[in-house]
């Protein structure tokens, strides 16, 4: 009896302590979310999970603002970039199908794919190794009217075919195009006769139970318990009124209650899919010899030393994060419909809340680290992003590296985590690696994602023979006309549905708009400029204009 007594009164202990302990984890989640705890605004909805546990979930503020309805666990958001780890599910289905290869090649598929000499394969797809630039950025630089003009997939495979060269040789670096995933959608529909919606549903999703998760492939079918996208501007919320139809890449919705059982999935808690979760997880060696950190829809990486598996969305009105920490079960799951929200930033800081600190952790949080302290000077100096006119300025300050970026407004402090590896104090999964190559010199990566920077001769006054800079320049691939002229003594250009852009030096030959657009001349034998190359957001890069020269 006495034996059951005790029993039973460490039971009873086990059972109160872990009752305060889901009280203050709840409790301190509640703390960070108290700004979105609104009746009146869109907002977003969060689950926590550990384990079969849910530790956390809750809506807060309105799925759509016409009719007051609320967000919660059962709202369909858009789910945005998270839509590729499922387009990546249908290849790895039609895989094991023995339908498709990783080494099969986009021309088996696209005959009227362009050969660039070195053959883009599946595998480079899935992983943004292609080369192949991002439709999104291709079109902004056409000039592309998102209000009026109508785009889908096959508009997306011309834009592609157009394309004259690659950003990078296939397998060489990352660089994150949704062209890729829209290409893989068009791939797996080709091979399976079925739409992806269809697809998927058959294959992966209604097996796994996610029954309120689709691929939106039409126009005009009603979506019960969705939340509406909101954009603040100064006189109140909008949401967007597109009638684009692209997907792969995007344009899925789903619910929190599906998107956990995604994420137990993604932990290899789903015994019948756990050779999906492999998959969806499998890194690759570039042909630099580097590990990517981008997998198969899936950005593999470490946070204070545990691997996480992640991927963020963005998207006119909302943004989504779901992050996954194998070692621990535990997954993190934010969807949001007000474009403002930051979910990934959230993300992190309640895995700061829920991961213990470990021994392996303290290369990055304690400052008596393992390996060798070095002298900071030799990372300082200008860099710019590759493909972009971004830049970086790196300093010493108190015997701290400290970061500037060309959008920021204050320096970052940066913690030594490794040799030549940094990363920022206050977000550490966010990271600068100095191992320079001969393509860069630094990489700063969010999560997985990378950047590429080179150390940069930067200009601040615009040379003397600005006005050799003008004129007219047209692109074939983006069959569109520039024109560049100067007014006020600043450099201006205007294209099709962009007037009057302001342009600023940025290296020699090099102008930049201030958002990641750079604007490289190039000049003949005897000096002249004779053309354009135009690279922009780190994901196109050096697509080529030519000047008239019948105006001079």
């Amino acid at each position: 009896m006495l034996k059951a007594k005790g029993y039973y009164s460490v039971l009873l202990f086990f059972f109160v302590f872990n009752l305060y302990a889901q009280i203050e984890l709840e409790a301190k989640i509640d703390t960070l979310l108290k700004t979105y705890n609104t009746k009146s605004s869109p907002g977003l909805v969060i689950r926590v999970i550990k384990d079969q546990n849910i530790l956390y979930s809750e809506g807060f503020g309105i799925a759509n603002l016409d009719y007051d309805v609320k967000n919660t666990d059962s709202t369909i958001f858009s789910i945005a970039s998270i839509s590729k780890q499922f387009t990546a599910a249908a290849v790895w289905s039609l895989i094991r199908e023995s339908k498709l290869s990783l080494e099969d090649t986009i021309t088996s598929f696209f005959p009227d794919f362009p050969d660039y000499g070195k053959s883009i394969k599946i595998r480079h797809l899935l992983n943004h190794s292609s080369g192949i630039r991002n439709y999104h950025t291709t079109m902004y630089l056409s000039g592309f009217d998102y209000e009026k003009d109508y785009y889908d997939n096959s508009y997306v495979l011309d834009l592609a075919q157009r394309q004259k060269n690659l950003n990078n040789r296939p397998g060489e670096k990352i660089i994150y195009s949704n062209t890729n995933y829209n290409l893989l959608a068009l791939i797996v529909e080709q091979i399976s006769g079925q739409n992806l919606d269809e697809y998927l549903k058959a294959k992966v999703l209604i097996p796994l139970g996610m029954e309120d998760t689709f691929v939106r492939i039409a126009h005009g079918k009603p979506i019960k318990n969705r939340a509406i996208g909101y954009q603040k501007q100064e006189d109140g919320y909008v949401f967007s009124t597109s009638n684009q139809l692209s997907y792969g890449a995007g344009s899925m919705g789903s619910n929190l209650k599906d998107m956990m059982l995604w994420a137990r999935m993604l932990n290899e808690e789903t015994h019948e899919f756990i050779e999906l979760a492999k998959f969806l997880k499998t890194t690759e060696v570039l042909t630099t010899g580097e590990k990517a950190n981008y997998a198969r829809g899936l950005m593999v990486d470490d946070y204070k030393g545990f691997e996480t598996l992640s991927h963020s969305g963005f998207g006119f009105g909302g943004r989504t994060q779901l992050i996954t920490v194998p070692e621990e079960n535990i997954g993190v799951i934010i969807l949001t419909n007000l474009q403002s929200i930051n979910p990934t930033s959230i993300s992190y800081k309640i895995l700061d809340v829920l991961l213990v600190p470990k021994e392996k952790e303290a290369k990055v949080i304690d400052a008596k680290v393992s390996f060798k302290p070095q002298k900071l000077n030799q990372f300082t100096g200008d860099y710019k992003e590759v493909n972009s006119d971004m830049t970086m300025q790196i300093s010493v300050e108190n015997d701290t590296l400290k970061a500037l970026g060309s959008m920021g407004k204050t320096k970052i402090p940066l913690l030594q985590n490794g040799t030549n590896a940094f990363v920022r104090h206050n977000a550490q999964n966010v990271k600068y690696n100095f191992n320079k190559t001969s393509a860069y010199d630094m990489i700063i990566s969010f999560g997985g994602t990378p950047f590429y920077f080179k150390r940069a001769k930067l200009i601040k006054k615009n040379p003397s023979n600005l006005k050799d800079f003008t004129g007219d320049y047209y692109s074939e691939e983006l069959q569109t006309t520039y024109n560049f002229f100067i007014e006020n003594d600043i450099l201006k250009l205007s294209y099709a549905n962009h007037d009057s852009i302001s342009l600023f030096p940025v290296q020699l030959n090099q102008f930049g708009n201030g958002d990641r657009t750079l604007y490289h001349f190039v000049t003949s034998d005897d000096g002249k400029i004779k053309g354009m190359l135009l690279s922009c957001d780190g994901q196109a890069s050096n697509i080529g204009f030519v000047k008239d020269q019948t105006q001079y």
